[in-house]
């Protein structure tokens, strides 16, 4: 196909080699353009199941794991309830990507924490306590308390998850999350939660997260609560697919931002 489509154009749009294909500079231009032939290909798809009375199609979501664990299994059954031959594809990301995916048109929606760009139009579904985690035989200096401060989590060892782009960090350290002791850096929760859990350094995570592991873990309020709030995110509901229209309709029904 994307021979057929060279040789339609005039113009090479990847370069093949023995480790893979790369984009050439044409295809970077053009590759957007592609994307938005295709999404136009599937929302003529979507619009006519719709005529005939049976919505089918495909919802790329872009999401991570809090969202995919805690709030997405019961949306998405009672969706699919209604909508029985909608599939889902969900694209596991940080916070930056999805919103890089939803700029570029790689994602229909997706899920991010807020504040987010301007750009994006927003419902706001799920908001979560932020916590402190630590192994049972990690070594601090707020052992004995309930509450920690921002100055004492500042001295003890950390585990970033999403590293120095992690929204929810930043605005609890005021943008010096670059002063941190950080010791690991994983884009992935669970794996975060394995390390802390071997006493390589705390997390501040969300409390729904660090629930299901309270049998390995000490959890630790902060002095200062802070919440994260996570929201549906979409670049424009005019130009959405039925799919995606008949999604945000139906969240916007369910919307009632839980804690």
């Amino acid at each position: 196909m994307i021979n057929s489509l060279e040789e339609e154009i005039g113009v090479k749009l990847v370069v093949r080699s023995r480790t893979g294909i790369k984009l050439t500079s044409s295809g970077e231009i053009l590759i957007p353009y592609i994307r938005q032939i295709l999404n136009h290909e599937q929302n003529f798809r979507q619009a006519l199941s719709e005529i005939t009375g049976i919505l089918s199609g495909k919802l790329t979501i872009g999401t991570f794991t809090t969202i995919s664990a805690f709030y997405l299994p019961e949306i998405i059954s009672r969706f699919r309830k209604q909508y029985p031959n909608i599939v889902f594809e969900l694209k596991p990301g940080t916070y930056e990507q999805i919103e890089h995916w939803l700029e570029s048109r790689e994602i229909d929606c997706g899920f991010v924490s807020l504040p987010t760009k301007d750009s994006f139009e927003i419902l706001p579904v799920y908001k979560d306590r932020l916590v402190v985690a630590a192994g049972k035989e990690f070594h601090h200096n707020f052992k004995n308390t309930k509450s920690v401060t921002i100055k004492e989590l500042e001295e003890t060892e950390h585990i970033l998850i999403d590293g120095i782009t992690d929204y929810d960090q930043i605005r609890i350290f005021k943008k010096d999350i670059n002063k941190l002791k950080v010791r690991i850096i994983t884009g992935d929760s669970y794996s975060a939660i394995k390390m802390i859990e071997n006493n390589m350094g705390i997390g501040v995570i969300p409390y729904n997260m660090a629930g299901q592991f309270q049998e390995t873990l000490n959890i630790f309020e902060m002095e200062e609560t802070f919440y994260r709030t996570l929201a549906f995110a979409y670049i424009n509901k005019s130009e959405a697919s039925p799919v995606l229209k008949h999604f945000i309709s139906f969240l916007e029904h369910e919307n009632n931002v839980s804690e």
